[in-house]
């Protein structure tokens, strides 16, 4: 095929930008051959046996109706492998390939549903149309669809998985999103020249064909990507929708672009991981042309021979999901369909019962984990109230101290108070005898003056007798010095501090003895 086709066919992309230029380059170059023997379209995987059916044959029957060949129930499996093209080539074939291929498989009446196997970078933003013809068509046969991611799932393979019913990883670090449109081409302008060839490009249009090619002619001659720009908005205004539907756990951080890992949106853009073989089994849990096959293969004929037991043991034909069994003489015996709804009946109780008990083991952990931390809690409380009480206990003590030491100190008090009081009266006694003491000295004084002035007088008339003046009271008895009262109490100096003034009235009294 020409590898070029895809370059001239597609505009719009939804992928990497990087994976992008890789494959572009290597168009270009005619590296990318179609090599049908090394790749795989699809497979078609038996739910009885889980291994891949080989025969693949369908005729018609008189009425030109697809009759299998092979009546084993199964799941088809299709490969996206590579960046998405519709043509192929790069991918492991083109969307329109894949999209023939899922519808064919969609009309076999053993189909139950479809895996889309994915590890994709991204591609042709027409791809889209394709897996949603697909898909649509295989919903209308009550066949379910499932994305399962084993490597990348970017961009138009983001895409892809939103379309699907449900999204599965193999992997935590399986790259997922890159959710946006890009558009990526060569232009040349009219009536350029190639420097190497030294041809010269020329378009040319009637003059009623304005809006041909504009959006790629407004981009090579003017620089102007309005047009474009607009297109591949509305693009992505519609990518972002379809995701929002799938996902409505998604938050507008995963919708521009950005590349997680599988893990990071788990519950958001992925629902979980699971390993292919789950895959299948979820196929055939969800699939309502699952559960109409297991329908007809229970419902057995009564004949003659048919005892109905449905009554004797409920709990088997509910189990089996069949209203009668066919008895022989041997017993009642088991098609595969029943074997194969006993077994997955089974297999699920096994399930429940592990669950349960992995749900016992975790509330029993969960329970003495609790434990754990209450007697951490209570020992914490604990240590809380003793440390409480020892302060309690100090606050007590401190306080007794502190009134010990008041009681002390007002006992301090008053004997200073006494103290006080003596000084005090020491004071007045020492004013009582000062003012004694003054009164004594004023009548000594005038003693004195009147001595001094009988003195004078007898000096003035020393020669005469009687008429020399009045003979003193105590004439003829010596002079007396005036008799002074000097006190016997120290008296308190108010400049001095107490102490010093009890020092020197001991000295005081001392010298006194």
């Amino acid at each position: 095929m020409n590898v070029q086709t895809e370059i001239g066919t597609t505009k719009c992309w939804m992928i990497l930008p990087a994976y992008l230029r890789l494959f572009r380059s290597h168009y270009e170059r005619g590296l990318i051959a179609f090599e049908e023997e090394s790749k795989i379209l699809s497979t078609k995987i038996s739910i009885a046996t889980g291994e891949e059916i080989t025969e693949d044959r369908i005729d018609d029957d008189e009425n030109g109706s697809p009759v299998s060949q092979q009546r084993d129930k199964f799941v088809s499996v299709l490969y996206v492998d590579g960046p998405i093209t519709r043509n192929g080539g790069a991918c492991t074939y083109g969307s329109r390939e894949l999209r023939d291929r899922m519808m064919d498989n969609a009309n076999n009446p053993d189909c139950i549903g479809h895996v889309f196997y994915i590890n994709t970078p991204g591609g042709s933003a027409w791809a889209k149309n394709d897996f949603q013809q697909a898909i649509d068509y295989a919903h209308e046969k009550n066949q379910s669809v499932i994305a399962y991611v084993d490597g990348m799932c970017c961009s138009a393979g983001m895409y892809l998985a939103a379309l699907c019913d449900e999204r599965y990883y193999m992997h935590p670090k399986n790259q997922i999103g890159c959710i946006g449109v890009m558009a990526a081409f060569y232009t040349e302008k009219d009536g350029e020249r190639n420097k190497a060839t030294g041809e010269t490009y020329h378009e040319l249009y009637d003059p009623e064909s304005f809006d041909k090619n504009r959006e790629m002619r407004d981009v090579a001659n003017d620089g102007n990507t309005k047009l474009l720009v607009e297109e591949l908005a509305k693009l992505g205004v519609e990518f972002r929708a379809d995701v929002k539907a799938a996902c409505p756990n998604v938050k507008d951080e995963h919708l521009h672009g950005k590349v997680f890992t599988a893990k990071e949106v788990e519950g958001i853009l992925m629902d979980g991981q699971k390993t292919l073989q789950e895959v299948f089994n979820r196929v055939v849990e969800i699939s309502p042309a699952a559960k109409e096959s297991t329908q007809n293969r229970h419902m057995l004929n009564p004949n003659n021979n048919t005892i109905n037991m449905k009554e004797k043991f409920p709990a088997v034909f509910a189990l089996l999901e069949v209203e009668e069994m066919q008895m022989s003489e041997g017993g009642a015996f088991l098609n595969e369909g029943l074997l194969q709804t006993l077994n997955a009946a089974i297999e699920a109780k096994n399930q429940e019962i592990a669950d349960a008990k992995k749900l016992a083991d975790d509330l029993t952990a969960e329970r003495d984990n609790l434990n754990a931390q209450i007697k951490i809690i209570n020992d914490e409380h604990a240590a809380a109230i003793t440390e409480k009480d020892n302060a309690i206990s100090a606050l007590e003590q401190e306080k007794a101290d502190l009134q010990a030491d008041v009681n002390a100190k007002a006992d301090t008090i008053e004997g200073q108070k006494a103290q006080i009081e003596q000084l005090q009266a020491d004071v007045d006694g020492a004013r009582t005898s000062l003012a004694t003491a003054e009164g004594t000295i004023q009548e000594r004084d005038q003693q004195i003056t009147d001595l001094n002035g009988q003195i004078e007088e007898l000096q003035n008339n020393a020669g005469a007798q009687p008429q020399a003046g009045a003979a003193p009271d105590n004439n003829g008895g010596g002079a007396e010095a005036p008799e002074v009262t000097i006190s016997t109490q120290y008296v308190m100096d108010p400049a001095l501090s107490y102490e010093e003034n009890m020092r020197r009235k001991k000295e005081f009294e001392a010298s006194r003895k």
